[in-house]
């Protein structure tokens, strides 16, 4: 019986936002909320958020272009970087990493000024489902990019990162618990 509740509590959670099925392991109590997706002549976003409290949480956005974009990952740390500190928030560091067995990247930013009720850090990755090398120089193209933010310690948040699976297509028909985990069909 023990390990059929071990098993149980280390499945991962299982979520459908939009057309994509979001699966993870994140060891934190969370809320999940789909958000409606935002839809237009660009492309269309598909965001859930994984609610702690307050101050404590993170989201998952899956922006979908109508167009091949610009997938280069420096470009985009150069813009998350600055869209940050447009935020009021400091990048203290920014490391190249595999996220859902694609490359990615996640920058570690934290408030220029600490206020009460505010995180101490903030995580931010993103990467690219589809991203491939353009023949016309050191750059990448892709139509799908995911972005996770995340206020949870360092811990929690590298575990969401290497659980991290998307896809296409319809998530497990497995209900989620309580805690927000997802339990086998009885």
């Amino acid at each position: 019986m023990l390990m059929i509740s071990a098993a149980a509590m280390a499945a991962p959670d299982s979520q459908q936002v939009g057309p994509y099925a979001v699966s993870f392991d994140v060891d934190a109590q969370y809320q999940p909320q789909i958000a409606e997706p935002m839809e237009g002549d660009v492309g269309n976003v598909y965001t859930m958020l994984l609610f702690q409290d307050n101050s404590t949480g993170a989201s998952i956005a899956i922006a979908e272009y109508a167009d091949p974009t610009d997938a280069t990952l420096n470009m985009h740390k150069t813009l998350n970087t600055m869209t940050l500190v447009l935020q009021g928030l400091n990048s203290t560091n920014v490391q190249d990493m595999t996220i859902d067995g694609k490359d990615g990247f996640l920058i570690t930013a934290e408030p220029f000024e600490a206020a009460e009720g505010v995180p101490a850090n903030l995580y931010k990755a993103v990467y690219w489902l589809d991203s491939i090398d353009c023949e016309c120089g050191p750059v990448s193209v892709g139509t799908t990019s995911v972005t996770i933010t995340s206020t949870y310690p360092l811990d929690v948040t590298e575990g969401l990162l290497s659980s991290l699976r998307i896809v296409k297509g319809e998530a497990s028909t497995a209900a989620p618990a309580a805690s927000g985990q997802v339990l086998p069909p009885e």
